[in-house]
C-alpha cells in the first residue's frame, strides 16, 4: 500500500471540516448532544447514587468502560458519513452496540497498548495514542477488519503523520479554551458554595451544563479528524482550499462560435497578406 504524507495545513483541514458541516450543523449538534449525554449522564447518576466519600462509584467506572468503545464507533460512523455526504441520522451514534464486543475489544486493547508505552515514560504513551488514533475510523470504514488489523492499519497510515495530526488538534486550542469557560465557571461556583449548598446531584447537573459548548466544538474537531483520515489514506487528494474566484463567462452558442471562428480565420488571412 502507498504511504500518504499529509501536507495540508491545519487551517485548510479545518476549512474542509467547515465546508462538510455546512447545512448539517443542527444534526451534528443534536447527535453530539446525544453522544455526550448518553456517555456522561448515566455515569454521573451512578456516582450520585452509589458514590462513596469521594463521590465516585465502581459502577460508573464499569459503565464508562463498557460504553466508551461502542459510542466512539457510532460517533465515528456518524462523522464519517457526514463528511462523505452519505445519509446521516442521530441513531447512527448507537451503531457501535451492534458491534458491542468488537468495539469494547478495540477500546481495551488500544488503552492497554498506550498504558504499556506510558510505563516507559509519558512521551512514548502520547506517541502511541496518536499511532492508534485512527483505529475506530478504520473499524467503521472496514467492518471486516479484526481488532489487531485496525490497530496495525492505523499504525501504518500514521507513519510520518503523527506530528501533523498533533498540530491539527493543537490548532483547536483557542476554541477549546472558550468552550471550557462555562465548565470552569460552574466548577468554581460550586467550590465556593461548598458541599452544604451544592450537593453531588446538583454538581453533576452543573457539570453537564458546562459541556454544552462542546456540542458544537466536538463535531467540528471530529469532522476535521475525518478529513485528516481521508488525506492520510489517500481518499482525499490534497489541494488548495483558499483560491481566487474564477471569472465566469457565459458559453457561446453554436452560431456565435461559428462567427467567432470565421472572424479569426479572416484576421489570420489579413495578417498573412500583409506579411507577403
Amino acid at each position: 500500500m502507498n504511504q500518504n504524507i499529509v501536507t495540508e495545513t491545519s487551517r485548510n483541514i479545518r476549512a474542509i471540516a467547515r465546508v462538510s458541516l455546512q447545512g448539517k450543523w443542527k444534526l451534528a449538534v443534536i447527535a453530539t448532544a446525544v453522544y455526550m449525554i448518553a456517555l456522561v449522564l448515566p455515569a454521573t447518576i451512578l456516582d450520585v447514587i452509589f458514590g462513596g466519600e469521594d463521590g465516585i462509584s465502581m459502577l460508573s467506572g464499569l459503565y464508562t468502560f463498557l460504553v466508551t468503545g461502542p459510542f466512539t464507533v457510532g460517533y465515528s460512523l456518524f462523522c464519517l458519513n457526514l463528511f462523505r455526504r452519505k445519509d446521516v441520522e442521530v441513531a447512527q451514534v448507537f451503531y457501535g452496540f451492534e458491534k458491542f464486543l468488537k468495539a469494547i475489544g478495540l477500546y481495551f486493547v488500544m488503552c492497554f497498548f498506550i498504558f504499556l508505552w506510558c510505563l516507559l515514560f509519558l512521551i512514548p504513551g502520547i506517541i502511541a495514542a496518536y499511532r492508534y488514533s485512527q483505529a475506530f475510523l478504520i473499524m467503521v470504514d472496514h467492518p471486516e477488519y479484526g481488532i489487531m488489523q485496525c490497530l496495525a492499519e492505523s499504525k501504518r497510515i500514521m507513519v510520518g503523520n503523527k506530528f501533523k495530526f498533533f498540530c491539527m488538534e493543537l490548532s483547536f486550542i483557542g476554541w477549546a479554551f472558550l468552550a471550557s469557560i462555562p465548565m470552569v465557571a460552574i466548577t468554581e461556583a460550586f467550590a465556593f458554595a461548598g458541599p452544604s449548598l451544592a450537593g453531588p446531584s446538583l454538581a453533576g447537573f452543573g457539570s453537564l451544563l458546562g459541556t454544552i459548548p462542546y456540542f458544537w466544538l466536538t463535531p467540528y474537531m471530529c469532522v476535521a479528524g475525518v478529513a485528516f483520515y481521508e488525506l492520510a489514506n489517500g481518499n482525499l487528494r490534497p489541494g488548495v482550499i483558499e483560491v481566487d474566484p474564477i471569472e465566469y463567462k457565459e458559453p457561446l452558442h453554436m452560431d456565435e462560435e461559428k462567427v467567432f471562428a470565421t472572424e479569426e480565420v479572416k484576421q489570420d488571412s489579413q495578417e498573412e497578406s500583409k506579411e507577403n
